[in-house]
């Protein structure tokens, strides 16, 4: 195993664990966050097949890869319909999504940069690329989770 696989192995169990986490006790949930939420998890089953192709657990496939990610494009969109305030409980979502709008957009905005990138690579089949974009979606899911989202 040479180091590229090491480090694209390793980044890619990081990437999981920022995108996925489970676990911790759940915060009062309203309409619009629960709403939020079963957004998150559509999107998830997709991400975590492309993560084993990534780390090498399960054989690449590019034609799987670019169907997953295709679906995994429209689905990390429909969470942020769901970022409106919610008077009956928030779930994980700090204030500071309200309290700081624009810096909030910005990392949403970033975020669909990077998924839009994952989609880009994946047409091209060179999993070098695809590897550096799911890393980078993982790592903008990461990057917002440290600062909106609660510590679970």
């Amino acid at each position: 195993m040479n180091l590229r696989t090491v480090f694209a192995a390793a980044a890619a169990t990081v990437t999981l664990a920022a995108c996925g986490g489970q676990g911790g006790p759940a915060a009062d949930k309203g309409p619009i966050s629960a709403e939020r939420t079963a957004a998150f998890k559509r999107m998830m089953p997709e991400f975590a097949v492309m993560g084993k192709m990534v780390k090498g657990d399960e054989a690449f496939s590019q034609g799987k890869f670019k169907e997953l990610t295709a679906v995994f494009t429209q689905n990390a969109k429909k969470p942020f319909d769901h970022f409106q305030n919610d008077p009956q409980g928030n779930g994980d979502a700090l204030p500071a999504v309200w309290a700081q709008p624009d810096d909030f957009k910005r990392r949403e905005s970033e975020f669909f940069a990077a998924v839009d990138e994952l989609n880009a690579q994946s047409q091209n089949g060179r999993l070098e690329g695809i590897t550096a974009a799911y890393n980078n979606v993982g790592a903008s899911c990461k990057s917002c989770h440290d600062v909106y989202r609660r510590p679970k």
